[in-house]
């Protein structure tokens, strides 16, 4: 799968490409986006583009997706919007990450957006967490080898929560992860659905996981001496 990594500050261009890379996805650094115009971007299955309020390049955003409307982007977008921003993620194609990026984060939504948009493109993988596995590529989970019965919601919000294991994940991280570009999103939904997935993979201490508010902040996934407990992710 080939990633072009966009951005016009050379440090945060190598940083994002190291991440990418280390998680086994090709990755063509660029500056701007004149190239990929130029080139019909053909052999490109997303564009990772940092995104700057008022930056000059924004506007050929637009014309790439005019020669490319399904191609998938990820932009990495700070709270200040602009109008141009609004247009592009007005497209199907395009979500976005709130900046400062973390890695696991943004492995994980570039993992669950080409599974959204471009699910033949998207790798194959096979996500094992203890008892528990995941194939993103289907949306399955299964226990103990059994498929589970699961909304795609549920699928996301658990593998969210297994893929940070041990680390705390706000409200904002888990709405833009599950929730993307969704604007009818509240705090009572997001408590449904994880008392759902609470109940459904039976994340209690006697089956080896907590699952926890964390007072003001979100939720945290925690295992509790449960052999096999660290996840491993191995190609089928």
């Amino acid at each position: 799968m080939q990633i072009a990594v966009v951005d016009s500050d050379i440090q945060q261009r190598a940083r994002i490409t190291e991440i990418l890379r280390n998680a086994e996805y090709q990755c063509t650094p660029l500056n701007g986006l004149e190239k990929l115009i130029s080139d019909g971007a053909s052999e490109v299955e997303l564009v990772v583009y940092r995104w700057q309020p008022m930056a000059k390049g924004n506007r050929s955003l637009l014309t790439l997706r005019h020669h490319r409307p399904d191609l998938p982007m990820l932009l990495l977008a700070s709270h200040s919007a602009d109008h141009t921003l609004a247009e592009c993620l007005n497209n199907t194609y395009t979500d976005y990450l709130v900046q400062p990026v973390r890695a696991a984060d943004l492995r994980l939504r570039v993992k669950l957006l080409m599974m959204r948009l471009a699910p033949d493109r998207a790798p194959s993988t096979l996500m094992q967490f203890g008892r528990y596995s995941f194939d993103p590529t289907n949306w399955v989970a299964r226990h103990d080898g059994k498929p589970m019965n699961l909304t795609r919601k549920e699928f996301g919000l658990a593998l969210l929560l297994f893929s940070h294991l041990g680390q705390p994940l706000s409200r904002a991280t888990i709405h833009e992860a599950v929730w993307p570009k969704t604007a009818e999103f509240s705090s009572r939904s997001l408590d449904t659905h994880i008392a759902r997935v609470r109940r459904k993979f039976a994340l209690q201490p006697e089956h080896g996981y907590r699952l926890s508010p964390v007072y003001g902040y979100g939720y945290v996934l925690e295992a509790i001496d449960f052999p096999g407990q660290n996840p491993q992710t191995q190609r089928v």
